[in-house]
């Protein structure tokens, strides 16, 4: 051993020694940069070889201090200069490694005297136990504690932090109505915070989403509109909503009053099912229905436990409300679209049973990019017994809606309701709207409407400005 870093340390020495002269065309400088550096480089290497040699004579002498050593006898003979003297075994010895019979067992190696407490002592630095965790474990300073631990399931997030939008709907309303008329209201002809939501969203799972709407409408409360569970991956692509919700009916039931392409709902529909369509709570199933032409037909049914006061009010009885609907969408025109279908509706009423239908055309042409034309119709057939309706009611509105430049958009309603309540009596409304949309969550509104008196009352006009925001993307505007 004492031989083989004699050995190194010379070859160190002839290395450097060559570098220097090779080195010595570029320049005296140079050259004695890399002597310096050279010599320092042997001298550090001199000193981890002395050190390892040391280390390695002490370890040889804790092995060689084992009482065990004393009972294999050294026989004489001549040593070989550098190596040590072969041991042979004393006449009627046993032979090496063998313990006659009678001699006492050598005693183990002491405490801390094992191979690898010498090995440690080789290295040039502390060694410290390992550090990694065996899979499966966890560190902790005190026993777990005692129980059930279940453990999270894959893709299951342990905290939710739920996606949040706001959305504000301010309002001016002017008319020409006056006391007396019964659809006279002072308060409506002033500006109004209609409407204000907070809205939370968050998948749970990869199979379950929910969504909670807090609303506070003009003069009420805060109170919550929607808050509902969604289970997308039934076993056949069914598809389940429970809770509190806007149900699938007719063209705009699912929009929010302040998301429509109009300042309020159409008189066809508000007349008979609110102002603000059907929020009600109850379980929704919908699914895709398989035909033989591969269209796309979509089936909605809904099991509803009324509190829509004009067409379904929340009874003590035990009865429900059920809506059901089919939808069929296609590709128009190459770079257009069409959406139709049909809604029904039937439960517990005002003043007895209700009976809805809703049928509903969409159209959407767009020739470029910035041009964009929407033709949306929808009809309500309504019959309910007991409100003094006298048969069957009617309402319709067609709504053209141009979007000519980018976020500018010019429409024309047209609205038509029978009067309920009473036997007879037909009110038409017409609407000019100018919409601007200063960003995708930002909207500007002006809308003029003509409406047509029914009975005594006479005809009135309104003008009307909106400014909405929509923050989040979570409810977009329309």
């Amino acid at each position: 051993m004492r031989q083989c870093v004699g050995l190194m340390v010379v070859m160190l020495l002839i290395a450097a020694c060559a570098s220097s002269a090779h080195a010595g065309d570029d320049g005296p400088a140079r050259t004695a940069r890399e002597n310096v550096q050279l010599r320092r480089q042997v001298r550090e290497m001199q000193a981890q070889l002395k050190q390892m040699q040391q280390r390695l004579e002490a370890l040889e002498a804790r092995l060689g201090a084992s009482p065990g050593a004393a009972a294999v006898a050294a026989a004489p003979g001549p040593a070989v200069a550098g190596k040590a003297a072969p041991v042979t075994p004393a006449a009627g010895a046993p032979p090496p490694g063998i313990v006659a019979a009678g001699v006492p067992l050598p005693e183990p190696t002491p405490a801390g005297v094992t191979v690898g407490a010498a090995l440690k002592g080789l290295l040039p630095g502390p060694v410290s136990g390992p550090t990694s965790r065996r899979i499966g474990t966890e560190a902790r300073a005190a026993p777990p504690p005692e129980g059930v631990i279940m453990p999270s399931l894959q893709g299951v997030p342990k905290v939710f932090i739920p996606d949040i939008g706001a959305v504000g709907d301010f309002t001016l309303r002017q008319s020409d109505l006056h006391r007396g008329d019964p659809r006279y209201d002072s308060a409506n002809d002033q500006f109004r915070v209609r409407d204000t939501q907070i809205i939370l969203f968050s998948p749970i799972d990869p199979y379950t989403s929910a969504q909670v709407s807090i609303d506070k409408p003009d003069q009420g409360s805060f109170d919550v509109e929607e808050a509902f569970l969604v289970f997308n991956k039934l076993p056949g692509d069914l598809s389940l909503r429970a809770g509190q919700f806007r149900p699938n009916f007719g063209l705009i039931n699912e929009t929010d009053t302040f998301q429509l392409p109009m300042i309020d709902r159409p008189q066809a529909l508000a007349q008979y099912i609110g102002d603000d369509g059907f929020v009600m709570p109850g379980v929704n199933l919908s699914t895709y229905v398989p035909n033989p032409w591969d269209a796309d037909l979509k089936a909605d049914v809904n099991m509803l436990s009324g509190g829509n006061t004009p067409a379904f009010p929340r009874s003590k009885s035990f009865d429900f409300a059920y809506m059901g609907g089919l939808t069929y969408s296609r590709d128009l025109f190459g770079s257009g679209a069409m959406l139709a279908g049909v809604s029904a509706a039937g439960g517990p009423g005002p003043g007895g049973q209700s009976y809805l239908q809703d049928p509903f055309l969409q159209i959407q042409y767009a020739p470029t990019q910035r041009q964009v034309w929407t033709w949306s119709n929808e009809a309500l057939l309504a019959e309910r017994q007991g409100v003094g309706d006298h048969g069957l009611k009617r309402g319709f509105y067609s709504l053209l809606d141009y979007n000519f430049w980018l976020r500018y958009h010019a429409g024309f309603l047209l609205d038509m309701a029978d009067v309920p309540g009473v036997p007879s009596g037909t009110e038409v409304g017409v609407s000019p709207i100018f919409t601007y949309f200063v960003s995708d969550n930002t909207r500007l509104r002006f809308q003029y409407t003509h409406r047509t008196g029914s009975g005594a009352e006479r005809a009135a006009n309104f003008f009307y400005g909106q400014a909405t925001f929509s923050l989040g993307n979570l409810k977009p505007l329309e």
